[in-house]
């Protein structure tokens, strides 16, 4: 069966401001951070996670969770 939750990348931006009479500042850094995502519906599912890792482990634990239990064979 197709996994219903999946990882993905999203790219985040971030800005560094500048104070009034500066003249310099950092530019924007451009890093990745994960979603978890709903095949079903294309929607996100929870705040995101920085870490890969962490966005994996609570898929799976989605994904156990919304499986089909097993059927259960009668013996009788």
């Amino acid at each position: 069966m197709e996994d219903i939750f999946v990882v993905k990348r999203c790219n985040k931006i971030i800005i560094h401001g500048r104070r009034a009479g500066e003249s310099q500042h950092d530019p924007a850094e451009a890093i990745g951070w994960f979603r978890i995502c709903d095949t079903r519906t294309g929607g996100f599912i929870g705040d995101g996670y920085d870490r890969e890792q962490d966005a994996r482990v609570e898929c799976e634990r989605l994904n156990a969770a919304s499986s089909p239990l097993p059927v259960r064979q009668s013996s009788g």
